[in-house]
């Protein structure tokens, strides 16, 4: 067995904690708040936040994106297209009422049925009002094969774009 002597080291000469290399207590929660706050100058701290509201000419016109949810929604509903492209276009409560309704048809007409039915959807009309700069609402006459449906589509900002909220296909 070997024995090491260490040198000893006056009191006064002791390094203090965390002062040198080895294990470094991370700061606390309070500690990391205050050197932000410290950080951020006075006088922005001051000011309250500015928020933006969204004008006319930051949304397109809702015209487009009515008719666009409004088909591809239709090609979801026969089978034709995948209801996952609508999901950055509808809220997440819409998204799950359409998956249902596409996954009833689909187990309804089948597979084959969807493969033979190849024209697509045609918008005939469109109707759109708009309820103030963050809201519309838009009736949709689209003829489906030989079909004709009436759609109804609401449409409201959220968070710099239009995001369908509710949708009713005849």
């Amino acid at each position: 067995m070997r024995v090491r002597l260490v040198p000893h080291v006056a009191a006064g000469r002791r390094p203090r904690a965390g002062t040198g290399p080895g294990p470094v207590r991370p700061p606390t929660l309070e500690e990391r708040a205050l050197e932000r706050r410290r950080a951020v100058p006075r006088t922005s701290r001051d000011r309250p936040l500015e928020r933006r509201a969204p004008t006319d000419a930051t949304l397109p016109e809702p015209t487009s994106v009515c008719c666009s949810i409004v088909l591809v929604a239709l090609e979801a509903m026969t089978g034709t297209r995948s209801i996952s492209q609508l999901a950055r276009w509808v809220t997440p409560e819409l998204y799950e009422q359409l998956a249902a309704r596409a996954a009833v048809t689909t187990r309804a007409v089948g597979a084959v049925g969807a493969a033979r039915s190849t024209a697509r959807p045609e918008v005939r009309r469109a109707r759109v009002c708009r309820l103030g700069q963050r809201a519309a609402e838009a009736t949709i006459v689209v003829q489906d094969g030989a079909r004709v449906r009436a759609v109804a589509i609401r449409l409201e900002e959220r968070r710099g774009a239009w995001r369908a909220v509710a949708l009713e296909i005849g």
